[in-house]
């Protein structure tokens, strides 16, 4: 039926707030859900959900079971689950997620990957190894690009 919420809430035990008036400058990594109401310069990972309150910032990249976005990120999201930008909202980054529900009067601006099953932890598992031989065919190619700009004068 359209209009009617058919999505669960996240239930989860809260086990770390970052309050109103507090600024953390680096990475964050925690077991259970985190809730950000105050200010985050860094990275914050958690294998539980996330929640960015209407007052919390973060500029840095998010991973989570689940997020739900009320204030400011500035950075890629990455979540196993599902992934809400409340009205409140704003993501100015990628987003990787199973689902995504984006609230009217939310902003987002990126890119966004969904239903992608086994979504990496990080980016550099998404990209096969390179071979010896094509890493050699590179520079090989790198190396005549390079001699050829100045032949061509």
């Amino acid at each position: 039926m359209l209009g009617k919420k058919t999505a669960e809430p996240i239930n989860a035990k809260i086990s770390s707030v970052i309050g109103a008036d507090m600024v953390v400058n680096g990475d964050i990594h925690a077991k259970e859900a985190v809730r950000v109401e105050g200010s985050v310069t860094g990275d914050v990972e958690t294998e539980g959900a996330m929640i960015i309150s209407a007052s919390g910032r973060v500029k840095g990249n998010v991973k989570g079971s689940s997020i739900i976005i009320g204030g400011s990120l500035e950075g890629d999201l990455t979540s196993g689950g599902r992934t809400e930008v409340v009205s409140t909202g704003k993501v100015i980054g990628n987003i990787r997620t199973k689902s995504l529900v984006v609230d009217e009067n939310a902003v987002f601006q990126g890119q966004c990957i969904m239903n992608a099953e086994g979504i990496p932890s990080s980016p550099a598992q998404n990209t096969p190894e390179k071979t010896e031989e094509q890493k050699k065919e590179e520079q090989d190619k790198e190396n005549n690009n390079s001699s050829n700009k100045w032949n061509k004068r």
